[in-house]
């Protein structure tokens, strides 16, 4: 291809609100294809990452599969490799919402997402109870927030109660930052009130917190 093809890929994740339901199903199983493809390279992922966009830039209709060349043609000679952004969009940002529905990308969001990735973390096991909050990279490898865990796998039953309150299957990322932000609350996180008899508190605070989010809506 002689365009950039991880330029090609940041500009479509860039766009990827507007662009995304443009592509049939069979596409978009491809394209997911391709992009595993890509995360599972090694050190030379720009054969995967040529396959990838040629795979959108054939299923676009024509004026936005020549808008995404324009801007591959562009980046061609700025960043030929993964590390090549769009608008501070990544081919790693594509990745990250085809294959795992990850929204946590871009120059707004993915300091956040990567903020809370450091907090320390185990991984993510098959049985582990669904209503623990689980957070993904660019790696895909799912972790669990260790804050969640009284001891050992042993969840804080009041940690349960407040994801469940805060549609933490549904936005883990929305219940992690609560819990690792400090807030107007008090003089800390969340996090760190856990196991100082301050349960009640916590869950007032979350149904507090959505009840305001559902009165927006």
């Amino acid at each position: 291809m002689r365009v950039n093809p991880f330029m090609v890929l940041a500009a479509f994740a860039a766009d990827f609100g507007r662009l995304s339901p443009l592509l049939d199903p069979g596409v978009r199983r491809a394209l997911g294809d391709r992009l595993a493809e890509l995360r599972a390279a090694g050190p030379d992922q720009e054969p995967a990452a040529d396959r990838a966009a040629r795979t959108l830039l054939d299923a676009l209709p024509a004026e936005e599969a020549a808008r995404l060349r324009q801007d591959g043609d562009q980046g061609r000679f700025v960043d030929a490799s993964d590390s090549a952004q769009y608008e501070g969009f990544a081919a790693a940002d594509l990745c990250m919402l085809v294959l795992d529905g990850n929204p946590m990308i871009g120059p707004v969001l993915g300091p956040v997402r990567e903020r809370l990735l450091a907090q320390p973390a185990s991984q993510w096991w098959r049985d582990a109870d669904p209503r623990l909050i689980a957070l993904s990279g660019e790696d895909g490898r799912r972790r669990l927030p260790l804050f969640q865990f009284e001891a050992g796998t042993m969840p804080w039953r009041i940690v349960l109660e407040v994801n469940t309150v805060l549609h933490a299957d549904i936005d883990p990322w929305g219940a992690a930052d609560w819990w690792l932000s400090r807030t107007t609350w008090w003089d800390g996180t969340p996090a760190g009130l856990l196991g100082r008899d301050r349960d009640a508190e916590l869950l007032g605070a979350a149904q507090a917190l959505a009840a305001a989010d559902g009165a927006g809506e």
